[in-house]
């Protein structure tokens, strides 16, 4: 019987001893479970704002195409090459428009100005081919200075061109026949003289209408001054083919034996064409040009707002972006996470 019974008891305590154990594990906690070890760094992971932020990696990945969306550098160096194109990598479409109809119809509007003025050009140097010519010029200035008795060295400047007439089927071919040095030296030493001029009187010295001396030199034959000068200033007038015509080619049905050498500078035209033709075909030509280079001047004005335009547009974007991230960070989130 007295084994029995501590058999019993020996039972009872083992028992006991087993539900304090299992107390012990479950005390402090609501529940104590078991993780596997492959799933034990996912659940401690704590759970940040920041996961929720707005995160910017197509900056590190973009392509050369998405540059100009992000990067206000690109976006300028963008609109500076070709206006618009980075205001068309980010959406805005009328302005793009704006600046890339600019540059289309500014660039035909040069191209068709430069042309015009290369056209009229050329035609009005073929127009002086037939109509002006050097020996023209140089034998009216023997007989103005013979009929004035200047000493200017017209004497040599006759001897070489003595006996030879202008080419008015092609005037480059008198280039050949007149030195242009020759006839420089007795340009300046000759001074203008003028046919009726202002401010003589009966009691002033007969020579009140010399005034001074030609104020250039024949440019070098077929450069660009002499193209203008000869259709610029009375000067030249001389070498005209109608002025020719009529002062010194006794054989032309328009010559006038009673032409005054002389020039009209007292508020009077010669009343020759040919020169005030070639001034107003130099005058549309000229125009022509000045419009074409003032377009290049828009080009560029059209180039460089562009390029700001690009960059602003580009940063200002990123500004916003960065104001509503800094936002969102600033807000609570709350998480309750049910097993």
């Amino acid at each position: 019987m007295k084994k029995f019974i501590l058999c019993i008891l020996l039972v009872s305590c083992l028992h006991i001893s087993a539900i304090a154990q299992t107390v012990t594990a479950l005390s402090g906690n609501i529940i104590k479970l078991e993780k596997k070890p492959e799933q034990s760094n996912q659940l401690s992971d704590p759970i940040s704002i920041a996961d929720f932020r707005y995160q910017r990696t197509d900056i590190s990945q973009s392509s050369f195409i998405d540059a100009p969306r992000n990067k206000p550098g690109v976006a300028f160096l963008a609109s500076a090459l070709v206006p618009g194109s980075g205001q068309a990598a980010n959406g805005k479409w009328v302005r793009a428009g704006v600046f890339l109809a600019t540059e289309v119809v500014g660039i035909i509007y040069h191209l068709d100005q430069q042309h015009k003025a290369e056209r009229r050009e050329r035609a009005y140097e073929a127009y002086t081919h037939k109509n002006w010519s050097v020996m023209a010029y140089a034998q009216w200035l023997v007989k103005y200075s013979q009929v004035h008795q200047l000493n200017n060295n017209w004497q040599q400047l006759e001897s070489a061109i003595n006996g030879k007439n202008p080419d008015f089927s092609n005037t480059t071919n008198d280039w050949a026949k007149v030195n242009l040095s020759l006839l420089h030296e007795t340009e300046r030493k000759t001074p203008f003289i003028l046919n009726d001029p202002d401010g003589c009187s009966t009691n002033e010295s007969v020579s009140c209408n010399r005034k001074s001396n030609f104020s250039h030199n024949l440019p070098d034959y077929g450069s660009q001054q002499y193209y203008e000068l000869i259709s610029k200033y009375y000067q030249f007038q001389p070498g005209w083919r109608d002025f020719y015509n009529e002062a010194v080619n006794t054989s032309s049905a328009n010559y006038d034996p009673t032409h005054i050498f002389a020039y009209m500078w007292n508020g009077q035209d010669q009343p020759f064409d040919m020169f005030y033709n070639g001034r107003d075909q130099a005058q549309l030509f000229n125009d022509n040009y000045r419009t074409a280079g003032n377009i290049l001047k828009l080009l560029l004005v059209n180039h460089v707002v562009s390029a700001f335009d690009a960059y602003f547009t580009v940063k200002l974007k990123n500004s916003r972006i960065e104001a509503e991230t800094n936002l969102m960070s600033r807000e609570q989130l709350s998480l309750t996470w049910h097993f």
